[in-house]
């Protein structure tokens, strides 16, 4: 301390210019690294020094200098054992992880799908409307059914990784008492052949009438417009809740009509069908109609010989349609227990489809 108090007095006795010199000396040393290892002992030299005053005359010297401004710098910059390095934290992009596409295994068809739907991956809480029409409005009531079709998010809606058709006991137009969802690609996405997979689960309420099915694009065959069978009708999952967890796959042909429009058809039990996601298939060919569940096949439906349109209309686009249904003349024929056929405590009750895959026919002709 006492060297530094001789120092400051002796400082004090020279001359502006002198101490300047003195100044561009320590600059010259602290440059040259003499001192830069210890800057402390600069900085508390200089503590004890009285700096020049600046006049007139000096402002040029002072403005031009190099050597008085930065030595304040680095004196502070000592004094702060240097200033830690700010780091730029950089927003770290997340990846982007493609949706991994299923695959089949059956020669006629392609490996991957062509055309999808996955809800658990949607974009959107909406439809893409793109490829989906929202029915709203009375069923066409071919079946006497008894919803009343809306586009509410109580009735259809995106949540859950699932797309949700809901019936629900609700007041509507036209003296409906129930509400619920239809939907299809009827115009803006046709099939025909190929794999269609949906993974679903349906509801088994009494009354309930789930159904994914395929209709014709055109009106080649239809001649009879007050029936869908005689232009062609494949329903890849049809259920009625009076016969809980069973399901039924069926095509419809015009020659159905002479049967009362029923179908050529077979069914297969799966119990907890509306608690658990099954993958329900229908395989179209050139020659043959295959309804498979969980890759087990349970019916087929082959060409006829001399197959025409009134036995095989299957050789033409079709769209594919969504739908829960009520009552009906065949989903509500617990009329003994219900008089409308349909059990109110069962409702609401919600189909819920997680997926829907579409693979082309790559087969013969």
């Amino acid at each position: 301390m006492a060297i530094f108090l001789q120092l400051k007095s002796f400082f004090s006795k020279l001359s502006y210019k002198q101490k300047t010199v003195i100044y561009l000396c320590f600059e010259i040393l602290i440059f040259c690294g003499v001192w830069g290892s210890y800057p402390g002992n600069f900085s508390r030299l200089v503590k004890y020094i009285e700096k020049p005053t600046t006049s007139v005359n000096q402002v040029e010297l002072t403005k031009s200098s190099t050597f008085i401004t930065p030595s304040k710098i680095l004196i502070n910059t000592a004094k702060k054992n240097a200033t830690p390095k700010t780091t730029t934290k950089k927003n770290k992009i997340p990846k982007t992880i493609a949706p991994v596409l299923p695959t089949q295994s059956n020669g006629l068809f392609s490996t991957y799908p062509v055309w999808s739907q996955n809800f658990e991956n949607y974009e959107s809480n909406k439809l893409n409307s793109s490829y989906w029409n929202i029915f709203q409005g009375p069923p066409p009531n071919i079946n006497n059914e008894s919803e009343y079709y809306t586009d509410n998010s109580t009735n259809l809606r995106i949540t859950n990784n699932n797309l949700t058709l809901e019936a629900t006991k609700s007041n509507e137009p036209d003296g409906y008492h129930y509400a619920s969802a239809r939907i299809d690609t009827q115009n803006k996405k046709s099939f025909l052949y190929g794999r269609i997979d949906v993974i679903a689960k349906v509801p088994d309420g009494v009354g309930t009438w789930p159904a994914v099915w395929l209709l014709p694009s055109t009106s080649k065959y239809n001649n009879n417009p007050s029936t869908s069978s005689s232009g062609g009708e494949i329903d890849l999952i049809e259920e009625v809740g009076f016969n809980q967890n069973l399901e039924y796959g069926i095509v419809h042909t015009e020659s159905d009509i002479s049967n009362a429009g029923v179908g050529k058809f077979n069914t297969i039990d799966i119990p907890n069908n509306d608690t658990t996601y099954n993958l329900y298939s229908v395989l179209w060919t050139p020659s043959s109609i295959t309804f498979e569940i969980n890759d087990a096949p349970f019916f087929t439906y082959n060409k006829p010989s001399g197959a025409n349109y009134t036995t095989w209309p299957f050789n033409e686009p079709y769209y594919l349609i969504l739908n829960l249904a009520l009552g009906g003349t065949w989903g509500g024929q617990d009329m003994s227990n219900f008089p409308s056929g349909i059990d109110n405590s069962d409702l609401p009750a919600a189909m819920h489809v997680q997926s829907i895959y579409y693979y082309s026919y790559v087969g013969p002709k």
